[in-house]
């Protein structure tokens, strides 16, 4: 619908929600010409900006659509994966929050670091 309005409506983003209340209703509707056909653009009003500058194959603008679905679902999924890490984060830092301290550069002293190699090994 973006490309074949020129920009003017914006594609929904298609998310099935459960709902207990009420039953839902799919209609199916089927646009598949062929892919050399020529899809015309709309015509963009004044001040408007278009999205393209001519008209394209159907296959054009299908590719297209796709190439964007699948970018937006690796960057859902991306957003994700990096919210269950936060979320694991927190819940591992709360608890052990005590448990983990900073080493001192005490504890990290090496023994005898001023002996010589000689004397160590003997």
């Amino acid at each position: 619908m973006q490309l074949l309005s020129n920009g003017r409506f914006k594609n929904a983003d298609h998310q099935a929600v459960v709902n207990s209340e009420c039953s839902r209703l799919s209609i199916a509707t089927f646009q598949n010409p062929t892919p050399d056909a020529t899809v015309y653009l709309m015509a963009v009003r004044d001040g408007e900006a278009p999205i393209l500058d001519q008209s394209i194959t159907f296959a054009e603008m299908y590719r297209r659509k796709m190439a964007r679905d699948i970018e937006l679902a690796k960057l859902k999924k991306q957003a994700k994966a990096e919210k269950r890490l936060q979320k694991s984060a927190k819940e591992f830092a709360a608890p052990n929050a005590n448990k983990f301290t900073v080493p001192t550069a005490k504890e990290f002293a090496v023994p005898n670091a001023n002996k010589p190699l000689d004397d160590i090994l003997a």
